[in-house]
């Protein structure tokens, strides 16, 4: 780091500003604010012609590397079109966050389409959301914290009444610590298995479908009798991957068709895979899959496997700390860092909720 870099990270930025936008040709911006966030500072700065918010996106990466930053993100005002922020990032991501006590104090089952609280953003404010009919996809390469993401849906999940789980756990390793929250779990790649779960679905949309004709409604809310019912793929590149290649081909048809026809009767799934390649996740799946979480990737091509072209820039996820993801509903993708779920943790969470018995 030079001597001149070395200033401007522990000079107040009121004073370091003028010489850094002289250099970067930003003359025509004030500070306005300056104020301390979780990843660095955050800078409030009014233009005036012909500096413009294009000009301070153009010249971001100069900024951080002026103030040996890690990057720059430039935000815009709702309200005015001459007041931008730019938050000087000396870290990519908050860190590990340990999972709040989100549960009711005497363990009652929580409502299946409140609000589940995932993690936080990269300004340390939570981000959470609900999902009840939709279908999830979740992508990093191996050590991205992919399981962790997994656990934190299960654990909301698991604490919902009227929400029964479905898994197949290839790997035999993520699903089988919530075993018994379960009503129907496949461990390993036995295709017959798959195939009989994937059938046994199919055969409960079919009612469901027919129940709803009845009504004469276009959605399905969860109840005792119709659950949520959220099936969970912890490795979907491995799905039958221990059948022959007709009945592999079986499987990811009976997959691709639970993802279509389920999502207005209660029924959506939550795909994982530390392989996010275009021969895993098809354009045709992964378009109904609503919301996708893309953590750390090995190159673009992998994070647009996930979130598609155009939503995300490449370099955020590139070297992305373990558990920080990208979360796109089809739009621009906004970061969260996961909150970390410990082994010791699963245990009572995986038996905090309700278990329908009629399946």
């Amino acid at each position: 780091m030079s001597s001149a870099t070395w200033l401007r990270q522990h000079l107040p930025v009121r004073m370091t500003w003028p010489t850094v936008a002289r250099e970067l040709g930003l003359s025509g911006t004030k500070v306005r604010k300056v104020k301390t966030t979780k990843l660095g500072i955050e800078v409030a700065l009014r233009l005036t012609p012909p500096t413009t918010h294009v000009t301070i996106e153009r010249v971001a990466d100069g900024v951080a590397v002026a103030y040996g930053a890690a990057r720059v993100r430039v935000r815009l005002s709702e309200l005015r079109a001459d007041l931008v922020s730019i938050s000087i990032d000396f870290t990519r991501s908050v860190g590990i966050v340990p999972l709040p006590d989100f549960h009711h104090p005497v363990g009652i089952p929580l409502d299946p389409l409140r609000s589940f609280a995932l993690g936080i953003d990269d300004d340390g404010e939570s981000v959470s959301g609900k999902f009840y009919g939709h279908h999830i996809l979740v992508g990093g390469i191996p050590g991205s914290g992919k399981s962790n993401a997994l656990r934190v849906f299960l654990a909301h999940l698991s604490a919902s009444r009227n929400v029964s789980l479905f898994g197949i756990d290839p790997k035999r390793v993520e699903l089988t610590l919530w075993q018994e929250r379960f009503t129907h779990l496949v461990l390993g790649n036995d295709a017959t298995e798959t195939i009989e779960l994937l059938e046994s679905l199919h055969a409960e949309i079919n009612r469901r479908t027919r129940h709803l004709s009845t009504l004469g409604s276009a959605k399905l809310l969860p109840s005792e009798e119709f659950p949520w019912i959220v099936l969970l793929v912890d490795e979907w590149a491995e799905v039958a991957a221990g059948g022959s290649s007709k009945e592999r081909a079986r499987a990811d048809e009976l997959l691709r068709r639970y993802v279509s026809l389920g999502r207005a009767v209660g029924c959506t799934a939550i795909l994982c895979t530390q392989r996010p390649t275009s021969e895993v996740i098809d354009v045709g799946t992964r378009t109904l899959l609503n919301e996708r979480f893309a953590l750390r990737c090995g190159d673009r091509h992998q994070a647009e496997a996930i979130l598609s072209a155009g939503t995300f820039q490449p370099g955020d996820l590139i070297g992305a700390s373990v558990g920080r993801a990208l979360w796109s509903d089809g739009g621009p993708a906004k970061p969260v860092q996961f909150f970390e779920v410990i082994d010791d943790l699963v245990g009572d969470l995986s038996c905090a909720g309700y278990r329908p018995s009629h399946f």
